[in-house]
């Protein structure tokens, strides 16, 4: 029985490799040809799997890239809700706020990237909307809290307006 798990786990982290190659080589695919240029043999090559293993994972070229795009947001979306300033003076804290997202995307870039590219499906195209949002709530929560301390030289409102212009 204990045999039995411990091939059940490595065969649950082999799959989880061979997702993790597939949505990568998709995501790298997807930024050096663009999304209409894309081709599943490609993505299989790269990812180093046969083309019947990509279609596996995703049937559709549509469905493979929205999965990779959507894993990938939702890691970066989930970094900058849990986002938290260190720092107590406006100074610290507005340099923290650009610091973060400056690292967060930049590491992200591909995502970014390819998000913009106007030719994904519009469910995909979705995702540049959602993150957008979580950004600009980040720093809405930022500069409100700065506002209520009384660190803010400028109203409230329009540090945000300026912030999401």
């Amino acid at each position: 029985m204990n045999s039995r798990r411990y091939v059940q786990r490595e065969r649950a982290r082999r799959t989880a490799r061979t997702r993790s190659a597939i949505e990568g080589a998709a995501l790298r695919e997807v930024a050096r040809r663009g999304f209409a240029e894309l081709r599943v043999d490609d993505v299989a090559r790269r990812a180093h799997v046969a083309p019947r293993t990509v279609y596996l994972h995703a049937p559709t070229k549509e469905r493979l890239v929205e999965t990779a795009l959507r894993g990938r947001a939702e890691g970066l979306i989930g970094r900058i809700e849990r986002w938290r300033p260190r720092g107590e003076s406006a100074d610290a804290v507005l340099g923290e706020l650009i610091a973060m997202h400056e690292r967060e995307y930049r590491a992200e870039s591909v995502l970014l990237e390819t998000l913009v590219d106007g030719a994904l499906p519009r469910d995909v195209a979705a995702l540049l909307k959602e993150l957008d949002t979580v950004r600009l709530a980040i720093i809405t929560r930022t500069l409100n809290e700065l506002a209520r301390r009384g660190a803010l030289r400028v109203r409230a409102s329009d540090a945000i307006a300026l912030a999401h212009a």
